[in-house]
């Protein structure tokens, strides 16, 4: 599956399985914007590198921009500080320091130091994880889970997924303003 098919195939999934934070977030207008000198407000320095090299690696940069590049870092890093219960904030920094302590357990260095292969590896046994079949409705969602819901929510949802990636027209269909009664055949209720 290309990163094209997963986007779209877990877009359509994100619709039901979004926390209530999330989607609070977003709907009061937190979206990600791409800053040269960003400032975290939830992540410690080494909590936001790492961050930033995950959402890299969840959705690089290709023919089109990736999650770095549309600011899904900046995203994220908002949501947490702003929208997300205080359960969830720790179980979100849990997590990135299970993936810093997971990477230098494999490789002697912090996830974001590794190789995009080596970050890759470690991601991979994650999804594995995340999505495992096993897992019972009880557990708590694995962090890798989220972390990937949120960075396809916030380049979805960013200036450069919503108009680079997805197909965007800002104007849909075209307005003809004088047209003879006799082509629409009916009034409408609706324009």
């Amino acid at each position: 599956m290309n990163r094209r098919d997963a986007i779209k195939n877990a877009t359509l999934l994100l619709g039901g399985v979004l926390s209530a934070s999330a989607i609070s977030g977003v709907m009061a207008g937190c979206k990600a914007e791409p800053k040269l000198n960003w400032t975290p407000k939830f992540c410690t320095a080494d909590e936001a590198s790492t961050l930033e090299a995950l959402v890299d690696r969840i959705i690089p940069k290709t023919d089109t921009p990736g999650a770095k590049d549309a600011g899904v870092h900046n995203f994220i890093d908002q949501l947490m500080a702003e929208f997300f219960q205080e359960k969830e904030r720790a179980d979100f920094k849990a997590g990135l320091a299970k993936l810093d302590t997971d990477a230098k357990a494999a490789n002697s260095k912090a996830f974001a130091a590794l190789t995009p292969e080596q970050q890759d590896a470690l991601l991979t046994k994650y999804d594995a994880e995340a999505y495992d079949k096993n897992r019972k409705p009880d557990d708590l969602p694995h962090f890798f889970r989220s972390a990937k819901e949120l960075t396809v929510l916030g380049f979805c949802t960013s200036e450069v997924g919503a108009t680079e990636f997805l197909k965007y027209d800002p104007v849909p269909g075209a307005y003809h303003g004088c047209i003879p009664y006799s082509e629409v055949g009916a009034a409408w209720a609706t324009s």
